[in-house]
């Protein structure tokens, strides 16, 4: 009878364990195998394109905010533990509290001690046990993630009177892909990412890129950033602990922009990055590239970084795609930037494209000056589809 529960439970086990534990990598020997702490240890590595977390169980914090306080060279960190969370950020760490009680402790690949080894980052830590004092007597443990060689840092967004499309790499798993990537709108799941048509969003996924495209009457939020209105997309895919950014921002519908063109870019990482973080980051821009235009100029708030050019040096003219024999014009600009952060190892790269309201077709001109540079109107004809699929490419 005992031998039958044994082989259950074996079974068990084995069926269990990768689905719960699907991102601890295995130690290639047993000097990269942590001491065992004193009592159980349940911590956790995770693995991100800019960084790895651990998870720490409150009983273990201390122990490792003294590691941290005596590498960093502070003292008196237990009387004040503020002044060590000022000095994490500056050595690429980041120590704030989970849910549960518990504690998450990130580290930068670029992080001090951050070691590459072959191909992985390595970091060794040590936990204090309590009444601990000397090295020897802590528990050691690697954190080890594998060097990921797709580079997530690119996103496509095309803006059109009808629909916001947004395009960007096809992100890697480290889980085997068993878990389902799900959209996630405003915070909130909607639907499978395969399930995407049935809420109103057309997705077209191939070999290397995913391109989801969303209608204008649909999910955008306005926003007024720098006294401008905007539209925003609040999307992302999430899976498991991952999560992954279709946020995309587009000017009004318009006929024609005024006398400067501004393209608005999240600050925020744009590779794969822990789902529900409870860490509010705004990333700091130290270099930016403008590949049409040497004329531009740079502003940002907590969440935008702002890059205006003058109209004159983008605007494109042409033909609607509609079946008639005066189709009419349509405007647009396209605008391809590289923008690199403080807090990450490579530049991200922007294509922001706009394509503007058809303009003197259906028989009929346009008076800018009684209606305004500006002025909305209803659309004719297929102007509202002037592009679909692959447009932005043939460009």
């Amino acid at each position: 009878m005992w031998g039958s529960v044994a082989v259950v439970w074996t079974v068990c086990l084995a069926c269990i364990q990768p689905a719960v534990f699907p991102w601890i990598l295995p130690f290639r020997s047993n000097k990269d195998r942590p001491h065992p702490a004193r009592g159980a240890l349940t911590e956790k590595v995770e693995c991100f394109s800019d960084y790895m977390t651990l998870q720490i169980s409150r009983s273990h914090v201390l122990g490792l905010r003294q590691w941290l306080a005596g590498v960093l060279r502070l003292r008196g960190t237990k009387r004040s533990p503020k002044h060590l969370d000022s000095l994490l950020p500056k050595c690429g760490y980041l120590l704030h509290p989970a849910h549960e009680g518990g504690y998450i402790f990130r580290a930068l690949y670029s992080g001090c001690f951050v070691q590459k080894e072959k191909a992985d980052y390595r970091l060794e830590i040590r936990m204090f046990g309590r009444g601990a004092e000397r090295l020897k007597e802590s528990n050691r443990f690697v954190m080890k993630c594998p060097m990921i060689v797709a580079r997530l840092g690119e996103q496509s967004v095309s803006c059109h009177p009808s629909f916001i499309q947004v395009s960007r790499p096809w992100p890697p798993r480290s889980d085997g892909g068993q878990t389902p990537w799900l959209l996630s709108l405003r915070g909130e799941l909607v639907a499978s990412l395969e399930d995407a048509s049935l809420i109103g969003l057309e997705v077209d996924i191939g070999a290397t890129m995913v391109t989801i495209r969303s209608p204008r009457q649909e999910f955008l939020q306005r926003l007024e950033v720098w006294n401008t209105s905007l539209e925003l997309l609040p999307l992302w895919l999430v899976s498991g602990s991952y999560a992954y950014s279709f946020e995309a921002a587009c000017p009004l519908v318009s006929f024609q922009p005024g006398s400067e063109i501004s393209v608005h870019i999240p600050k925020q990482r744009l590779g794969l990055v822990k789902r529900g973080s409870l860490v509010e980051e705004s990333l700091s821009p130290r270099f930016l590239q403008v590949q049409q235009s040497d004329t531009f100029t740079v502003a940002e708030d907590r969440d935008f970084v702002v890059v205006s050019m003058p109209a004159t040096l983008l605007l494109r003219d042409q033909p609607c795609q509609e079946v008639r024999e005066s189709p009419g014009t349509q405007a647009f600009y396209r605008v391809d930037l590289s923008l690199d952060f403080a807090e990450m190892d490579s530049p991200v790269h922007w294509t922001v494209e706009n394509f503007f309201q058809c303009a003197g077709s259906c028989g009929t001109d346009i008076d800018f000056e009684r209606e305004g540079r500006n002025s909305t109107r209803p659309l004719c004809g297929k102007c509202s589809e002037a592009a679909r699929w692959g447009l932005s490419s043939s460009l």
